[in-house]
């Protein structure tokens, strides 16, 4: 099995969460949402595990567990 992770385009982002992408990118700003890794300067990918994770614990969890620790 590869550890290489999956990578998710928005449209799949958006067909498994059920979200626009006005949505994703509103709760990107607003830190509830995994930022995307840049693949070139008009391409972003989002790790299946941090799509999945969010489904799991829901935005707020997901914002409370991205921020730092003082």
């Amino acid at each position: 099995m590869s550890n290489t992770p999956q990578l998710l385009t928005v449209k799949e982002v958006q067909s498994r969460l059920g979200w626009s992408r006005a949505t994703i990118y509103r709760h990107m700003s607003a830190g509830q949402f995994p930022k995307p890794r840049r693949l070139s300067s008009g391409s972003v990918r989002w790790d299946q595990r941090d799509i999945e994770e969010l489904i799991r614990i829901g935005t707020d969890a997901w914002k409370r567990q991205s921020e730092p620790v003082l």
